[in-house]
């Protein structure tokens, strides 16, 4: 775990950070315009992950998600290489279901790639379950997406993460 770790919502001048992240993490990232989009969205929640004061501001990760109505969807999550594996995605998460739940999220949904053990790994620790496939939902790859929910009205008793 990453001791010192403040979590806190995007700006806009959060987006270089994030989009080399971005790049550094995906085959075919997101296009910068895209972030500053999701940053003008009502809907739309970017939160970031660095380091706690006094030490000075690096965006170590970050997560977008929606909240619309009652259903919560997890767009895009990454942590830079030379910040992984100290749980910051793990935080990441836990701090994005709470903040939907709070807005009034009953229930959490994504897409991933079978291929992405680690994001798999971590999602099923949050009880995340596989519902569905979206055939060659990847362009890049043509690579299936496995679409995972979680129940959030049940979530409040999961321990893996706090409901605020």
């Amino acid at each position: 775990m990453t001791p010192g770790l403040l979590i806190r919502r995007a700006g806009l001048a959060d987006v270089p950070a994030i989009w080399a992240i971005e790049k550094a993490s995906f085959p075919s990232p997101w296009s910068r315009w895209s972030f500053l989009a999701e940053l003008g969205q009502q809907h739309s929640h970017t939160l970031i992950a660095g380091p706690s004061p006094p030490q000075p501001w690096q965006t170590w990760g970050y997560l977008i998600f929606w909240v619309v109505l009652d259903e919560m969807h997890i767009l895009n999550l990454a942590v830079h290489p030379d910040h992984r594996r100290q749980s910051i995605a793990r935080r990441l998460l836990a701090e994005a279901l709470a903040q939907a739940r709070t807005l009034g999220a009953e229930l959490a949904w994504l897409e991933v790639r079978p291929s992405n053990r680690a994001a798999l790994a971590l999602y099923e620790s949050f009880g995340f379950k596989a519902v569905g496939r979206r055939p060659r939902y990847y362009d890049d790859t043509q690579e299936d997406a496995l679409l995972l929910t979680l129940d959030l009205s049940e979530a409040g008793n999961n321990t893996l993460f706090p409901l605020k």
